[in-house]
C-alpha cells in the first residue's frame, strides 16, 4: 500500500469495539469506512458518533464514509478488509452464514488484492468455519485474529463512544488448516503489517504477534474463568474474589484452560512463558478486589441476548476432546450455561 493509497474498510458489527477502531482506521487518513449497522444506524445516519477516546482523542457528530443497514448493501464492492465485530454465536448463525454476501462477491469477482477478514470477537477456533469457506473461494484471502484489551462503551443510546485507560490489540494471522493449499504466507503478513500501520497511523497501540493462538488463549483464560463465573452467579468481579472458595475456582478454571491451551500449540518458548501456570496468580493478583465490572457475558445475560457460551467454552473444550485433556470443572460451566442460552434462544 503506497502512502497516498486509501483502502476501503468494511465494518461488521459497530458496536463499541467495531466503532472505536472503525474511527481509528478514518484517523489514519488511509481508509474508507464503510459501516454496518443495524440498531444504531439511525443515529449514526442523521447525527454520527461522539468520541471520547483517551487512545484516538475526542471527536463530535463523526460519521464513516458510508453506513449501511445490511451486508447486502455493503457487498457491492472489494474491501482489502472486513472487520468483524461482532459477537460470535453460532447457535443463532455462523460466521459464514452472517457474512454470506461478502464471501459471495468475494467468489464471483476475484480480485488481484486479497480481502483480510479481521477478528475482533472472543474465544477459541472462531476462525475455523470462515477458513473452511474460504478455502471453497477463488479470490484471494487472509485471515487475522485480534485480541482487543480495552475498555470502551457505546452510551447514550449509541450516539457515542466512550474509551478510558489502557488500550492494546494485538493482531496475527493465521495459516490455513493442516493439510490446505489456500495459504500464502507472504500476503498474509503484507496484510497483517498495512492492518498495523493504519492504527499506529491514527496513534493505536497496536502489536503484531508471531503466532496469534498464543494471545487468543492468553485472553480466553479470563473469557472463560471471570466472565463465566460472573454470569453464573450474577455477580460482579469483586463478588467472585471475594471468597477463597470462588477465587480457588478461578484458579481451577485456569489451570484446566492452560492445560488445553498447552496440549494444543506446538512448543514454543512464548507458550511456556505466556502460558505458564504462574500466569494464573498474576491475573487474580492484578484484578481490582472491589471490582464492580459486570463482563459482557453477564450484561447479555442482564440484557436477555444470548451469550457467547460456543465461542468461550465450547470452544475450548472442542480442543480438548481433540487432545484427550480432562476439564471437569469447565464441563460443569459449559453444561449449565449451555441450559441458559437454551432459554435465551427460545424463550418460552
Amino acid at each position: 500500500m503506497s502512502s497516498s493509497e486509501s483502502v476501503d474498510v468494511c465494518i461488521v458489527g459497530f458496536g463499541a469495539i467495531g466503532a472505536l477502531y472503525a474511527f481509528a482506521l478514518h484517523k489514519s487518513g488511509k481508509a474508507r469506512i464503510t459501516a454496518v449497522c443495524r440498531s444504531n444506524y439511525n443515529a449514526l445516519q442523521d447525527y454520527g458518533l461522539d468520541i471520547d477516546s483517551d487512545r484516538f482523542g475526542v471527536h463530535s457528530a463523526w460519521k464513516p464514509y458510508r453506513v449501511v443497514r445490511t451486508i447486502e448493501e455493503a457487498a457491492d464492492r472489494h474491501y482489502s478488509y472486513v472487520i468483524c465485530a461482532f459477537k460470535v454465536i453460532p447457535e443463532v448463525i455462523t460466521t459464514p452464514a452472517l457474512l454470506a454476501p461478502l464471501l459471495a462477491r468475494l467468489d464471483s469477482s476475484p480480485q488481484d488484492q486479497p480481502t483480510a477478514f479481521v477478528l475482533l470477537q472472543n474465544g477459541i477456533g472462531i476462525e475455523d468455519d470462515l477458513q473452511a469457506a474460504l478455502a471453497k473461494i477463488d479470490g484471494p484471502s487472509v485471515v487475522i485474529s485480534g485480541c482487543c484489551w480495552v475498555d470502551t462503551t457505546l452510551v447514550d443510546g449509541g450516539k457515542k463512544v466512550v474509551q478510558h485507560g489502557n488500550e492494546r490489540l494485538v493482531l496475527g494471522y493465521h495459516r490455513a488448516p493442516e493439510g490446505s493449499t489456500n495459504f500464502d504466507e507472504s500476503m498474509s503478513t503484507r496484510a497483517l503489517d498495512n492492518l498495523c500501520g493504519l492504527l499506529r497511523a491514527a496513534g493505536g497501540n497496536v502489536e503484531a504477534a508471531p503466532d496469534v493462538d498464543i494471545a487468543r488463549w492468553r485472553k480466553v483464560l479470563w473469557n472463560a474463568s471471570f466472565s463465566t463465573l460472573c454470569t453464573l452467579t450474577r455477580c460482579h468481579v469483586g463478588d467472585v474474589l471475594a471468597l477463597e472458595t470462588s477465587r480457588s475456582a478461578l484458579r481451577d478454571v485456569m489451570h484446566e484452560v492452560l492445560a488445553v491451551a498447552r496440549a494444543s500449540l506446538p512448543p514454543s518458548p512464548s507458550r511456556d512463558e505466556i502460558l505458564a501456570d504462574a500466569v494464573v496468580d498474576q491475573i487474580i493478583e492484578h484484578e481490582n478486589p472491589k471490582s464492580v465490572f459486570r463482563p459482557s457475558m453477564l450484561v447479555d445475560l442482564d440484557y436477555g441476548r444470548p451469550m457467547e457460551v460456543e465461542a468461550i467454552v465450547g470452544g475450548v473444550l472442542r480442543r480438548a476432546k481433540a487432545k484427550g485433556v480432562q476439564t471437569p470443572k469447565l464441563d460443569l460451566i459449559y453444561a449449565a450455561l449451555s441450559v441458559i442460552q437454551r432459554g435465551l434462544i427460545n424463550p418460552a
